[in-house]
């Protein structure tokens, strides 16, 4: 007997609430979408389905309250567009992580496979395990109080204690506790220490190593297997990139940025042509072809989140202008963007990428993107030196906002 749909009840929100809601949960849902295949975790793919319902309920508030509170008209249309539009491509967003999330239950040796194909060295921002040991500092400290992001520059998704997932941030950290978080090598690495965690690293949670299922001593699949990698981290960073760079296009009014959206949209699909390619070589090599579906169904996800942020990104260069509610909304929200332009008298000037993630200087924030000149940069080496007069867009907690201004503007921003 089929189960009967819920009623949707109507709850009033204003269009801020809704805006500043949608843009926190569909951050969550990045994290907890790509943290559910790399640890094979059914419980954390379904708190991603449930942003998901959550999300669609935000979009269908968001359309009923400019229907219903909003004057109709040419001009107030125009105003009303991108929040339309952003709602849309967030919906479709949230749909894309969720299937990605759900290819848990479609192929349960996923995690193998990723953690094949997100080779550590390759990823900007990976998601590793942590164990809190005897020791660490923050032991019976509130989840919140720690400022796992202001503090040690990562972000703590998930607490993984015993069978249990704990997501709440009100959780008080226990020892033995394993700490699900993402950020840069370095302020992992120190953060492991801080824990008293000196194991390597590792991605297994509560089991025992898994079975080779590819077997890498044949020369022909591990050429294949490092082509698919360098692909399969660009494809999965680029779409998240995208969608925090169309959000700050739309956010800024910035074309320049838009049109670098589009474009990376287009080498999106180059780069998914090229990868599809590999993985049907791989799978003539490989003794059950079908166990690389879940790739499949996660490339082709992330091809729809990316076509999702060009939507966006389209808007603004259509020349409509952001209305101010939506800018109010991501302001509010707990991680925000600021752009800022390095002073001569900054603290980053001359300072390698590398130097800068001392948390003297990043305070919880992560430069995604720069302009020097005419030329936006959006990946850094560890060598990669910053001027004077680059302009920088941050991403990072509102608690810090005004201690990272003034490092790299101190000037503007004396007291």
């Amino acid at each position: 007997m089929t189960k009967p749909r819920k009623k949707f009840k109507y709850k009033p929100l204003s269009l801020k609430d809704i805006i500043r809601e949608m843009k926190q949960n569909i951050d969550l849902m990045i994290d907890w979408a790509y943290s559910a295949i790399k640890f094979g975790s059914k419980e954390l793919a379904d708190e991603a389905y449930k942003m998901e319902q959550r999300i669609h309920e935000l979009t269908f508030l968001l359309n009923f309250q400019i229907i219903q509170a909003h004057p109709i008209g040419l001009d107030g249309a125009k105003k009303l567009e991108p929040i339309v539009v952003m709602g849309y491509a967030i919906d479709k967003i949230s749909d894309a992580l969720s299937d990605i999330a759900r290819v848990v239950y479609i192929n349960k040796d996923i995690s193998y496979f990723i953690q094949l194909f997100s080779d550590i060295s390759y990823v900007p921002e990976p998601i590793v395990k942590i164990i809190v040991n005897k020791g660490c500092d923050f032991i019976g400290q509130i989840r919140k109080d720690v400022h796992f992001r202001s503090k040690h520059g990562v972000d703590l998704i998930a607490i993984h204690r015993g069978n249990k997932w704990l997501f709440e941030r009100d959780e008080v950290v226990l020892t033995d506790d394993i700490l699900i978080v993402k950020g840069e090598i370095q302020p992992i690495i120190e953060l492991k220490k801080l824990s008293n965690d000196l194991e390597p690293f590792s991605f297994d949670i509560g089991e025992k190593e898994k079975e080779q299922i590819i077997d890498l001593d044949n020369v022909e699949i591990c050429e294949k297997v490092e082509e698919i990698q360098r692909n399969y981290v660009l494809i999965t960073d680029i779409s998240e990139t995208m969608i925090e760079l169309a959000l700050v296009a739309l956010f800024f009014n910035n074309e320049e940025l838009a049109e670098d959206v589009l474009e990376m949209e287009e080498l999106m699909d180059g780069l998914n042509i090229a990868l599809e390619k590999d993985l049907l070589d791989l799978a003539k090599l490989v003794e059950t072809p079908r166990d690389l579906t879940g790739i499949m169904r996660i490339v082709f996800s992330c091809e729809l989140i990316s076509d999702a942020a060009a939507h966006i990104a389209e808007i603004i260069l259509k020349g409509f202008e952001p209305h101010k509610i939506l800018q109010q909304a991501i302001r509010e929200t707990a991680e925000i963007v600021v752009r800022e332009t390095l002073s001569e008298d900054s603290y980053f000037k001359g300072k390698t990428y590398d130097e800068l993630q001392d948390k003297r200087y990043k305070r919880g924030f992560r430069i995604i993107a720069l302009k020097r000149k005419d030329k936006w940069i959006y990946r850094f080496k560890q060598d990669f030196i910053f001027e004077e007069d680059d302009l920088l867009i941050g991403l990072g907690p509102l608690e810090t906002v005004m201690q990272w201004r003034k490092c790299v503007n101190p000037e503007k921003y004396k007291e």
